[in-house]
This record gives C-alpha cells, structure tokens and sequence, in this order.
C-alpha cells in the first residue's frame, strides 16, 4: 500500500471525529486534468539545478521575492526573518536592512529612480504578531529606511461574486478618506502588487480574505478548502482611491500588468496558485470585464510571475501536484477531516520549479521540476543580467540561488 492510500484511510479513520476548528470556508468539487502536452514537451532532459545552481551570499534566509537596482549593483529581498534584506553585489555581502511590522511578501520599486520600494507585507504562519502590528502594503524610502504604511484597510463588499471582473463602470470604488470602522476591514493578506508605468496605481492581491489569514502555513488551509475568495485591488496614489477590481478567484497571487499601446493597464494575468491555472482578466477596451484561461492544469503550484526583457513570463512553481491533490478536490467531503490534521504530518511534496511561457502566457517554452535537493519552494523566478534568480520560500533556505538562463537553452 502505497503513502497516499495510507493516508486517505486515515482520514476516513478519522471521520467521526474530525472537525474545522478554523472555519476554513472549502469549495465545490473540482476536478483536475493531465498536465497540458505544451508543458510536457518542453520539460527539460536534464536537471539544470543540480549541476548549474549558483549559490552567492550565504547570510541570506529563505525570501519570497527580490528586485534589482543595477545602477547601485545592489538588490532587496522581503526575507522570511521578517527584515527586508540588501544584497551588494560590489562586497559580495547580505545583510538586514529594514523590517518592516510585518513580514515583507512580494516589493517593487515606486518610482524610475528606484528611490522607494513598495513591499507588501503579512503575518506568516508560526509567528506572533501583537495589534500593532498591521498587514497591508507599506513604502521604504531608500536613503532614510523610514517605512511609512500606504493601505492598511479595505472597504467591506457585501455582495460575494465568483470569478467576476468588474468594467470600468461597476467597479466598487471608495475614496480612502471615507473609509471607516463600519464600512472598512483590515487587510487579510497582502501578497503581490504591480504598478502602472505612471507610478500611480498599484495593483495588490489579496489571495482570500479571513482575519487570521497569514503565508506559508498559514495558507494551507486555504489551499485545501479552495474556495473562491480571492480579490485583486487597485490603489490610486493620485485619486487617493481603492478599488476592487476582480473577485471570487481562487488564491489570486502572482501579478502582471499587460499595457496598451496608449501605456493603459488594458488587462492582467495572475496565477490562480491552488487552482493550478493562469488567467487572463481584461480591465479595460473592448474586452473588459471578461477572463480567459491560459494555462490550467499546471504541474505544481504556480506562485510569483515575472517578465524578462523579450517579455517571456517566467513562473515560480513553488511545490508540485500530487494525486492526493487530485483524489481531495474531487471530494471536498473529505476536507473537513484533513484540516483537522497537523500540518507537519500532511505528506507534502519538496519538488518545486520553473516554467517560462511566451508573452502572451499561451505558450509554453521551458519547465522543469526539481526534486527539491538543491532548492526548495520556489517562489518566483526573477530574471536579470542573463541569470534566472530564484527566491526560496523555505526558512531553512541560506544563500541567493540563481542559474544561468543560457544553461537552460533559452536566448538571454
């Protein structure tokens, strides 16, 4: 009898008294596919990590994202020490930079200068956090290191929606000044943003909403209960607005914004991470208010996107599907059960990897799952300087992990 199997008997085994102390919200029966060929034939022959992976600054902990300033030959990571980390790349050295009240998620720089980085930043799973210390999306100035908060609380929507895009016209809209204790809540989770090219709006995931929502571990629950609650915010710097501009996905995560020719936010894609799908959701022109699948039955859990200079999309695929995964999402009976279980006991898989699509996200072009020897937890692949870099969202994790994008076989 194989792990698996084990495990499902314990599970009935524990039917009559299992419970969701959580009230973890779980969602309907879904049915996962085969991996798409288009993956499949262009999974590498070759492990790339076991020979090529380079591992530089070893103070480095385990972080969930990182960005460049090659003008200054330094980068940051939102580490899970809860300390936002710089890398020089002059010294070769890492070090605790600024920590911000929360631990920091996914950062972008604010302005061209790269003089203030936007960091998103949320409880994570095993932490004590106290009152004060408040989820939601934060700026760092540079020079001083002064950390000022920039949304901290959300308008409360009253009306659930599933997989809905809002046009321009019906988009809830509230001025920040307006929100209050009646008809705001705090942020649950702030994980990934993306910002226009003006600097003024910033587009924030918020992969589900429940009070103790937290990363990492946190987010298991949510990963089995699967149910639709994820939204996607926009934060107007200049209007001094929020709006909710899609709601009632599953684990919205990763974001990218894809731009007209007039440089308007015409639509975006984000990984759909504990559905094991990348959508396409349109935000304005002709198309707005719709979503389109691009990719579905993706291999593992795909977490952070990024573009590289030809505008390939570059996926972090942080742990790979299992046949468990599948046997439980087509019976969410069983799932009452299972959260009712330790954690450290579920039989979670440590292959994690990479997969790269064409600009357009339709098109697979490079995948690979690694067994999780070398790295673990992939959480996003950050391409730059004709290297691939992969933050490691694991806390056991030391060093800044990257390979060689030509080791792969793709032009840098």
């Amino acid at each position: 009898m194989n792990k698996n199997n084990k495990f499902i008997i314990y599970i009935i085994l524990l039917y009559c008294i299992g419970c969701n102390s959580g009230k973890i919200k779980i969602g309907e029966s879904y049915t996962l596919g085969e991996v798409p060929a288009s993956i499949s034939e262009v999974k590498a022959q070759q492990d790339p990590f076991l020979n090529g992976l380079q591992v530089e600054m070893k103070d480095l902990p385990g972080h969930d994202d990182l960005i460049f300033d090659p003008k200054n030959k330094n980068a940051y990571a939102s580490g899970m020490d809860g300390w936002i980390w710089k890398l020089d790349f002059q010294s070769e050295k890492a070090q605790q930079w600024v920590k911000p009240p929360v631990n920091p998620a996914g950062m972008r720089f604010a302005d061209k200068n790269k003089e203030r980085i936007l960091v998103c930043s949320s409880r994570l799973g095993g932490e004590s956090y106290t009152e004060k210390n408040r989820v939601g999306l934060y700026e760092v100035h540079v020079n001083s290191k002064n950390v000022t908060p920039i949304l901290l609380d959300l308008p409360k929507i009253q009306k659930e929606e599933f997989e809905k895009v809002y046009t321009d016209s019906e988009r809830p809209t509230y001025k920040i000044d307006e929100l209050n204790t009646s008809n705001s809540r705090p942020f649950s989770l702030c994980n990934d943003l993306a910002i226009s090219d003006d600097g003024n709006r910033i587009y924030i995931t918020e992969p589900f909403e429940r009070e103790d929502a937290a990363m990492g571990s946190g987010a298991v629950p949510e990963a089995i209960g699967l149910y639709p609650h994820g939204k996607l915010w926009m934060y107007d710097r200049e209007k001094r607005t929020i709006s909710l501009i899609l709601s009632g996905f599953t684990f919205v995560d990763g974001i990218l914004i894809d731009t007209s020719g007039k440089n308007d936010e015409e639509s975006v894609v984000f990984t759909e991470t504990t559905k094991f799908r990348i959508i396409k959701a349109y935000i304005s022109g002709s198309k707005q208010g719709t979503s389109e699948v691009l990719l579905e039955n993706l291999p593992g859990l795909a977490d952070g996107l990024e573009r590289d200079e030809q505008g390939r999309i570059w996926v972090g695929i942080i742990k790979k599907r299992s046949g468990l995964v599948n046997f439980v999402h087509r019976n969410p009976w069983l799932k009452t059960f299972i959260l009712s279980i330790p954690q450290k006991i579920l039989p979670i898989s440590h292959n994690t990897g990479l997969l790269v699509l064409d600009q357009k996200g339709e098109k697979p072009l490079y995948y690979y799952m690694h067994d999780g020897s070398k790295i673990r937890d992939i959480s996003v692949s950050v391409p730059f300087a004709g290297r691939a870099y992969f933050p490691s969202f694991d806390k056991n994790s030391r060093g800044l992990y990257s390979l060689s994008i030509s080791s792969l076989g793709m032009k840098e």
